[in-house]
């Protein structure tokens, strides 16, 4: 397999560990980047590799991705996974794919894993909002438009409120919710080039 084959890589991530951020309760900001750094090296253990806490996009202390995903020890994809400030980590992708950085040269693409945070509401009308927001999709679109050469896959995972819960997951709020879908959307040049659902719970 071509690792930088967007398309590819989409279809992929059917095959990524959700099941354990389905059992994994909280903002599972560590578990997400670990499914996804396990997903990577499993697609070609003989030549893929992690970066964690990757090379910066510029001089210094400029700013760092979660993770840098290489083949035969090139950079090839950038990741961010991010709760409450999407369009943050939307901005450090953009900044990997402008970067005058010799060793990031070989970047194609990168992945911004976007999940629901925060319920919102009261009592039976508590929910969680949607992961990926109309905010959230609009400036992807434009990072995707600056950089024709790269794709960026978004991932949004959405979680649902659960009722009847245990004494412990109900000793915190930031414990109600659990994993309800994971949909992918493939963006190139500007445009949807394609979405599906990676995963859904019973």
């Amino acid at each position: 397999m071509q690792p930088y084959d967007p398309g590819v890589l989409l279809k992929s991530l059917h095959r990524a560990n959700w099941p354990v951020a389905a059992k994994t309760y909280g903002s599972s900001h560590a578990t997400l980047i670990g499914i996804l750094a396990h997903w990577w090296i499993a697609l070609s253990p003989s030549s893929h590799s992690v970066l964690d806490g990757a090379p910066s996009h510029g001089e210094g202390n400029a700013g760092w991705c979660d993770l840098m995903l290489c083949a035969n020890e090139a950079a090839i994809g950038v990741v961010e996974v991010e709760g409450t400030k999407p369009i943050d980590k939307l901005k450090t992708l953009n900044a990997y794919f402008s970067s005058p950085r010799l060793i990031l040269s070989s970047l194609g693409f990168g992945l911004l894993l976007v999940y629901a945070y925060n319920a919102r509401g009261r009592g039976d009308a508590k929910q969680y909002p949607p992961a990926e927001t109309s905010e959230v999709l609009s400036f992807a679109l434009d990072v995707s438009a600056s950089h024709p050469s790269k794709e960026l896959l978004l991932l949004a995972l959405d979680k649902v409120v659960e009722k009847n819960l245990s004494p412990i997951r109900i000793s915190s709020p930031y414990h109600l919710g659990r994993l309800k879908k994971v949909e992918a959307v493939l963006l190139k040049g500007g445009q949807e080039a394609h979405r599906e659902v990676l995963f859904k719970s019973d």
